[in-house]
């Protein structure tokens, strides 16, 4: 008998300490996101603001599982156990509402995180795209997302709702009433567990879709590559939390009702929060890790820190101006068309522009006064480069354009 009594305490301390592990982390990741992860009014990084909205969401959920299971272990070791009547009464009644609390905002992030990769998989899209998707259709997917995330936010509302409701009237309603409200329970939270699971499997295939498509661009596919492991986390996590209710809760809601445990003390207590809290903080942090990569991550417009983009320089001299170069003040080649396009293609058009002028640079060598995109080089090559021009035109410095 002591055996079990220490066995089921130490399943309740080890709840407390898989909830309470990943606040901290989890609220410097937020905070640095501030300044780390900024949106920068890019339309492709829509999807980084709602990220920030999952963290504390899902922060303040593990903190109510921490406030939980710190009570239970009190109710189990403390003074508690050994308590009567009105008080522990009272006591069960606060850590049935806590737990509401904690299913009530793990629901939401789980609501906010689908918005979140639905919104970060589009922006993959849209730097694939850039101006040629329509504004019309990225406006209709988005409304299609919010409305499927108001289903899910009514259900998780009602579940919300019945729960608060059955644990007021717990003591005042017969049995038979009290039984019936518990099915209607369980089968609408079973609901809510089977739509969420539903819902990650459309975000695990768009998230494929979108590494598919960037396979062949090193800017974006990493970033993709990334969110597909984020969205394969997530279906993994639903997937053992539907598994883990159902066979709980669902099979036998007789002997659910009868408060008879289905389901191993262990696997309620250290391996469905095991897989729940560890896989969603995994999840978090590489969605942050993706948020914040510079060169190679989730950009449509051009980034001025950890971008090698060419450096358009002028030589001034009053000269001739070689084909497909232009005076000063004049537009280069293609520069129309550039604008508007996703970073990557600026980089790529830039490049291409660049070899194709190469041999034109070389016959225009004894010729100052045009633009060219110079390859990049350390800045003692630039700094040679111009005393040599130097020797053949008037001494006028090199500017930056």
């Amino acid at each position: 008998m002591d055996g079990d009594y220490d066995t089921v305490g130490g399943y309740e301390i080890g709840f407390t300490v898989l909830a309470g592990l990943w606040i901290t982390p989890l609220s410097i990741l937020w905070f640095l996101s501030f300044c780390l992860a900024r949106r920068k009014n890019d339309p492709a990084r829509v999807g980084i603001s709602w990220m920030k909205v999952v963290f504390p969401i899902w922060s303040l959920a593990l903190l109510f599982w921490l406030v939980y299971g710190a009570l239970n272990v009190w109710d189990w070791f403390g003074d508690s156990y050994y308590s009567r009547g009105y008080t522990r009464a009272k006591l069960y009644e606060v850590m049935n509402r806590i737990s509401i609390m904690g299913n009530f905002f793990s629901n939401l992030a789980d609501i906010f995180l689908f918005i979140t990769v639905v919104e970060i998989a589009g922006g993959f899209l849209l730097c694939l795209k850039g101006a040629a998707e329509p504004i019309p259709m990225r406006r209709f997917s988005r409304i299609a997302i919010l409305a499927w995330a108001v289903v899910l936010f009514a259900l998780v509302i009602a579940s919300f709702g019945l729960n608060h409701d059955l644990a007021s009237r717990s003591n005042t309603i017969t049995l038979s009433t009290y039984e019936g409200i518990r099915t209607t329970l369980i089968r609408l939270n079973g609901a809510v567990s089977i739509m969420f699971w539903l819902t990650s499997m459309p975000m695990l295939f768009f998230a494929a879709y979108v590494v598919h498509n960037t396979k062949k661009h090193e800017l974006l596919r990493g970033g993709a590559i990334l969110l597909l492991v984020a969205t394969v986390l997530d279906f993994v996590r639903l997937t053992i939390s539907m598994a883990l209710f159902i066979h709980s809760s669902l099979i036998d809601l007789d002997k659910t009702n009868r408060q008879r445990t289905v389901t191993p003390l262990y696997v309620s207590w250290i391996v469905g929060p095991f897989f729940d809290f560890v896989l969603m903080f995994i999840l978090l942090v590489i969605l942050f890790s993706l948020a914040v990569k510079k060169r190679k991550g989730l950009w449509s417009q051009p980034q001025q820190q950890g971008w090698a983009y060419p450096t358009v320089v002028y030589v001034p001299a009053a000269g001739v101006y070689p084909q497909g170069q232009v005076q000063p003040g004049g537009v280069m080649p293609g520069q129309q068309q550039q604008q508007g396009l996703p970073a990557y293609l600026q980089v790529a058009q830039q490049q291409q522009q660049q070899q194709q002028q190469q041999p034109q640079q070389q016959m225009a060598q004894g010729q100052q006064g045009y633009y060219y995109y110079p390859q990049q080089q350390p800045q003692q090559v630039y700094q040679q480069q111009g005393q040599e021009q130097q020797q053949t035109a008037e001494p006028k410095p090199v500017a930056n354009v």
